[in-house]
């Protein structure tokens, strides 16, 4: 499968094999190929919860207003982002020249210094390789759906976050078993990408006037 082709047909599935279950080698390649992607400044705030204890998934379903897939699904990803990571540049830094790091490690902790800014870089790289996940499960032949609907609060409580880190969102993966509702409405190229500046004329503007699909 092309990276055309995972973009293409992946969708959000809702209806899992209850019964299948993901070798362990499957899991593992499916983090391995997550945790290639892109993070500023090579930090990497991300973290998982890869949850595929019955009793788990089952808290996290009422956590997340009895969403059944969750239960349903072999392996449950809960997405997390540290924002301290800034803190620990030093650590991702460490296979590079020592001229290199002690130059970028200062850099790295003085521009992260608004909480804010450190929160939301945390959700960035959280959404980055939350993308990078679903298309590597699709790729391997395995349904997603990425999930926002839960208690934040029971959701930490459940799976231990540690504190300060941001809960970012759940993705079901498993043998899908239900095929995707049709695409309910995409937004047109024209009304989306803009040449040059947001609020002038679209890159492709003649598309306009085309009839919707």
């Amino acid at each position: 499968m092309t990276v055309t082709e995972a973009i293409r047909s992946r969708r959000a599935i809702k209806g899992y094999d209850r019964d299948f279950v993901m070798p362990e080698a499957d899991l593992r390649r499916l983090f391995e190929l997550t945790a290639l992607s892109p993070s500023s400044f090579n930090l990497q705030h991300w973290r998982f919860a890869a949850v595929t204890d019955p009793a788990v998934k089952e808290a996290l379903c009422e956590a997340a207003w009895n969403q059944r897939h969750i239960r349903d699904a072999s392996l449950v990803v809960v997405v997390a982002g540290d924002p301290s990571a800034p803190d620990r540049a030093a650590d991702y830094w460490h296979a590079a020249p020592a001229d290199v790091r002690d130059k970028l490690v200062p850099m790295i902790q003085a521009f992260y210094q608004d909480a804010g800014f450190r929160r939301d870089e945390a959700i960035r790289s959280g959404a980055l390789a939350s993308m990078t996940l679903m298309l590597a499960a699709q790729e391997m032949g395995y349904a997603t759906c990425p999930m926002i609907g839960f208690d934040h609060a029971r959701l930490a409580e459940i799976v231990a976050l540690p504190e300060g880190w941001v809960p970012i969102m759940l993705i079901t993966v498993g043998r899908g078993n239900r095929p995707p509702h049709p695409r309910s409405g995409q937004m047109r190229l024209h009304e989306l990408v803009f040449r040059d500046r947001f609020g002038g004329p679209s890159l492709f503007a003649a598309e306009a006037a085309e009839p919707r699909p």
